[in-house]
């Protein structure tokens, strides 16, 4: 049975990413810290660890025994990354780097990255 581990599995998108995993067989640890996410969202079946991705022991643990994760973790609200740049980058660039370099450490390969439409932009449409 394989592990993986789903970040930002405390939230909506993420909690129902955690059971869609548990339902088909692998065993699921969520990463999580729950600056916006529910704990009580978390399938009891998945082991949790309370971190954020830029807390590089919590992902030690987090990634222990994981053949890959799903990205979800981020920081979302397009007004505040307006009004606070740097915080929004820290959380989602400086975190995502944070991520690869634990699981490079961790040798963990596979990853699956999860953004929304927003990072395309508004689409030109006439």
């Amino acid at each position: 049975m394989t592990r993986w581990l789903v970040t930002g599995g405390a939230g909506y998108i993420g909690a129902h990413v955690a059971q869609a995993l548990i339902d088909s067989g692998r065993e699921v640890t969520v990463i999580d810290s729950l600056s916006s996410g529910r704990r009580e969202f978390v399938p009891e079946a998945a082991r949790f660890v309370e971190g954020s991705l830029l807390d590089r022991a919590a992902l030690g643990r987090a990634l222990e025994g994981a053949a890959g994760v799903i990205h979800l973790a981020g920081y979302k609200y397009a007004g505040e990354s307006v009004r606070h740049p740097l915080h929004t980058y820290t959380q989602n660039v400086t975190g995502t780097v944070e991520l690869l370099e634990a699981m490079r450490e961790a040798a963990v390969a596979n990853i699956v990255f999860s953004s929304s439409a927003g990072v395309y932009g508004t689409p030109d449409v006439a």
